[in-house]
């Protein structure tokens, strides 16, 4: 085989997984060169109860292999062992057989002894600040970067654990710790070129805590050069509207860097009120900042005044091309999607016949979750209950095994076709719902 071209040579190492790499390097000096790029995969994923910073520190300073590394997953995420063996165990678990209900269990009460011992012997990730900057410095190739929270590892494959995942009570947050993880993410990213970075479960008030704020318009310049930005915000932390305006401030100051943007997500999920819509003044966050390339928006679990929402929406109209509203939200897997929208002024009638004119280059519409909108006059009142069609993708997903029609879910499809084309307003007589 040494006799074979190089490209021919990586064409057999394109086939060829992870596993099975080492072992044709092995085979001759020439393959075993050859080979030195596929060692490792592109993506990264760091799990809080393993050396994981350590070893992407290793690859950071290797001359060959750092090159390899294009995204980078931190996950940070906590499970409470109480809340997710009350919770799902007798929701979910509740009709397996004895015998094999014990043995999960115990599994998954290993598994938790292992992490817990885990993440006490490696310590939070602020204590490693130094070492990740230098890495995150030194990888030529990291693009893309995502701090999660809330998301399951794949490594982890009791069904026990899994499903707790889906239970936001489940998830459990040390927010004092967040914030100098969170902290140490961010500045370690420092004079690095990222081109998307999402944040599954960001303490808003990070953005009005003075120290945090500080540190956060500091080290953040590496905004500037995302085009892909997604934050889910938890509003839990804030304590009255002055606390509020001031964390919204902060946002939009780090929302108002990274202007090369093209695609963007804020989502509020607030884990102290899990049904509850956040409430956002656009005027506020962004003071009439306005995307020059964004092509593609996520909104939810906002409450919000009908025409700051038009207005914000109507000054993307020259290149939004793809609108998601609403969403899962902190839904428990038997419930329908509350991550919606709230209007405490204005009707959805009105947002989405003004928006057929605000958005020119309008290709798709997307809307999930509880839509309402509160009004003196009964007959303007709107509530909708939407279920999901297709994925943050764009993918179609298949109907949810929650929709029914007792609850009074609904397809978005006939509110995108009157947005994009126009014909009767679908949301019918008052407080009327439709039955896809």
């Amino acid at each position: 085989m040494d006799t074979l071209p190089v490209e021919l040579l990586r064409l057999i190492y394109s086939y060829c997984d992870l596993e099975s790499v080492p072992n044709l390097r092995a085979v001759s000096p020439t393959l075993a060169e050859v080979g030195y790029e596929y060692l490792l995969a592109p993506h990264f994923t760091s799990l809080n109860w393993r050396s994981d910073i350590d070893r992407l520190h290793n690859i950071a300073l290797h001359e060959r292999l750092r090159g390899s590394i294009q995204s980078i997953n931190l996950f940070l995420g906590q499970l409470s062992y109480y809340d997710a063996w009350s919770t799902s165990c007798r929701a979910q678990h509740f009709v397996t057989p004895p015998e094999e209900r014990t043995d999960l269990m115990a599994d998954a009460r290993a598994q938790f002894d292992n992490i817990a011992s885990g993440c006490k012997k490696v310590g939070p990730l602020h204590m490693k600040a130094d070492d990740l900057r230098e890495a995150f410095l030194a990888l030529p190739n990291l693009r893309h970067l995502e701090v999660s929270f809330a998301q399951c590892p794949s490594t982890l494959n009791n069904k026990f654990i899994q499903d707790a995942f889906f239970w936001p009570n489940c998830r459990k947050m040390d927010r004092q710790e967040t914030y100098k993880n969170l902290d140490a993410v961010v500045f370690a990213l420092h004079g690095v070129k990222l081109s998307s970075f999402k944040v599954d479960r960001l303490p808003l008030e990070v953005f009005r805590l003075p120290t945090h704020r500080a540190h956060w318009f500091t080290h953040g310049q590496f905004f500037n050069n995302l085009s892909s930005l997604n934050l889910t915000l938890d509003p839990s932390g804030l304590q009255g509207p002055t606390s509020a305006f001031r964390a919204v401030n902060g946002l939009g100051r780090m929302l108002q860097m990274a202007s090369s943007l093209t695609h963007l997500k804020l989502a509020f999920h607030p884990y102290s009120s899990e049904h509850s819509k956040f409430a956002l003044s656009f005027g506020a966050l962004l003071f009439g900042f306005r995307y020059t390339q964004l092509t593609d928006l996520v909104l939810e679990g906002v409450s919000c005044d009908e025409e700051d929402l038009k207005d914000f929406l109507g000054r993307h109209g020259p290149t939004l091309a793809r609108l998601r509203l609403g969403g899962r939200g902190l839904a428990k897997p038997f419930e329908a999607s509350h991550g919606g929208i709230h209007l405490y002024e204005g009707t959805f009638r009105s947002l989405f016949t003004g928006l057929r004119t605000k958005l020119p280059k309008l290709e798709r519409m997307h809307l999930e979750g509880i839509f309402e909108c509160e009004q003196p006059d009964r007959h303007s009142h709107e509530t909708y209950n939407f279920y999901p069609l297709t994925d943050e993708n764009w993918e179609d997903v298949s109907k949810p095994r929650w929709v029914r029609s007792s609850r009074n879910t609904i397809s978005c499809q006939p509110f995108e076709q009157y947005v994009l084309h126009g014909g009767a307003y679908p949301g019918g007589s008052p407080m009327v719902q439709q039955e896809d």
